[in-house]
């Protein structure tokens, strides 16, 4: 069983009769979402990966210390001079080659003539080839240096601004995921509501047409205005159950996205109730600020990063200077002996076919972030406009069909009486149901699409109400 089905279940049991009797609360429901979003939790450790990079980036300026320690067994010439020179003890011997035996010198007195007998000149001819061929040996040798940049042509100070821009745009993005989470979480718990208020009414209409049906005779196809009145019911109450169908298939759905944000099951998703109006006034708040969505000042912060991607391929073409020093000890068969060296160097790319245009190319790719910026800013302007006049628009339907459906229901019954009467046939009286089916759906539609747009309205507004929901 995973952490999140843990902590849900001891929640539950601590819970136990608000969930099972009176239902879950926003409130509840959405501290649960925030536990279990698996997309949030990726992208906060992205976030924090961001700020480990920038803080490292941040020590550019900072010397470079390291140490290389190493013991190797060799025959190859040049390290075993290199290791004899290192422990100063390097001889004559050490450099005795097969050429040294055959100089003139080695066979011919002061006065030019041939040893006639073996001294220390005419005996090198035994002597081994120590310089080409000295053997196996082993040396060791330990390194302690020290680089210290002074310029490297800017390419660490825009590093370190890039990866401050990337960290900023990581943290608006775990904002954005966290607004349209809230946004989603609030919009289906409502949501739920408001399918669930549309099933009762439908079932209403239904409980009154079969009551209806099953005290009039209206079957008989020799009344012919009885008859068509039946069909006309007949054809109602398919068109309720197909109504009803759908809306349960879209309960469903709005449970099950409910269940994928929060870790619940769907048959444990029961909100509690509340008006439409009241629920959004305290979710979501209208706030006196508008301000770009937390998914634009992502891309603003990602779009000033590859505006300095230019700077650090400029860099590549600029000089690098630097100090260094290092000490060494080296330690063989013969002696252990330290040497230090301490300098300053320059390198610059004097020609690298790979880099050249590589600075055009970032400054391409700046421009097209900065288009694709401004294009996103441009949409998110003209979706505010949209949901400002939509908003507007549904709040003006909702009161009317609101009323219009209250009338409807009071008319239902006063058209019962009228048939009874004899004043209305059962295709009159049919007609109405359709009506009243027609108001609660349109009713339904109002309200889903006013919790959409409240919810979209909101990620645009400056300072949201749920930090009271611990989301920090």
């Amino acid at each position: 069983m995973s952490m999140n089905r843990i902590l849900f279940f001891s929640f539950f049991l601590s819970a136990g009769v608000s969930l099972s009797a009176e239902g879950i609360s926003f409130a509840e429901i959405w501290k649960m979402v925030e536990t279990h979003s698996y997309q949030r939790k990726a992208k906060t450790l992205e976030a924090k990966a961001g700020e480990l990079a920038k803080e490292r980036s941040d020590r550019h300026w900072l010397p470079r210390i390291y140490t290389d320690v190493r013991t190797y067994h060799t025959n190859d010439p040049a390290l075993n001079l290199l290791g004899k020179l290192g422990q100063r003890q390097a001889n004559d011997a050490d450099f005795s080659t097969s050429s040294s035996r055959l100089r003139p010198g080695n066979y011919l007195d002061s006065s030019n003539q041939p040893y006639t007998n073996l001294n220390s000149d005419t005996a090198n001819i035994f002597a081994k080839d120590t310089l080409n061929y000295p053997g196996y040996n082993t040396y060791s040798r330990g390194s302690l240096g020290l680089e210290f940049s002074l310029y490297e042509g800017g390419s660490s100070e825009a590093y370190s601004k890039l990866q401050e821009k990337r960290s900023i745009g990581l943290r608006w993005e775990v904002e954005a995921i966290k607004d349209r989470e809230f946004a989603n979480t609030a919009r289906y718990y409502r949501g739920i509501q408001s399918i669930q208020e549309f099933l009762a009414r439908i079932d209403q209409i239904k409980k009154t047409e079969a009551r209806f049906q099953s005290s009039y005779q209206l079957a008989n196809r020799g009344n012919p205005v009885g008859y068509s009145g039946y069909l006309a019911l007949k054809s109602l109450k398919n068109r309720l159950l197909t109504m009803e169908k759908e809306s349960a298939a879209l309960l469903l759905e709005f449970k099950d996205s409910l269940s994928v944000l929060s870790g619940l099951s769907a048959q444990e998703i029961s909100p509690i109730p509340s008006d439409l109006f009241p629920f959004l006034e305290s979710e979501f708040p209208y706030l006196p600020n508008e301000a770009q969505t937390n998914v634009s000042k992502a891309m603003g912060a990602y779009t000033e990063g590859e505006i300095l991607k230019s700077d650090l391929e400029m860099a590549k073409f600029l000089p690098k200077v630097g100090l260094y020093s290092e000490a060494n000890a080296y330690s063989g068969a013969r002696s252990t002996q330290t040497a230090y060296n301490a300098g300053v160097y320059v390198q610059m790319n004097l020609y690298s076919p790979k880099e050249l245009g590589s600075v055009e190319e970032a400054k391409l790719n700046a421009e097209a972030a900065k288009q694709k910026f401004a294009d996103l800013k441009e949409k998110e302007l003209h979706l505010l406009k949209i949901l400002r006049a939509r908003e507007s628009s549904l709040r003006e339907s909702y009161a009317l069909v609101k009323e219009s459906l209250k009338n409807q229901e009071e008319q239902v019954s006063y058209m019962q009486r009228l048939f009874q009467s004899g004043a209305i046939t059962a295709i009159q009286f049919a007609e109405v149901l359709n009506r009243s089916a027609d108001l609660a759906k349109a009713l339904l539609d109002i309200e889903l699409n006013y919790l959409s747009v409240r919810t979209e309205f909101h990620l645009f507004q400056e300072g949201k109400s749920n930090e009271s929901l611990t989301r920090n």
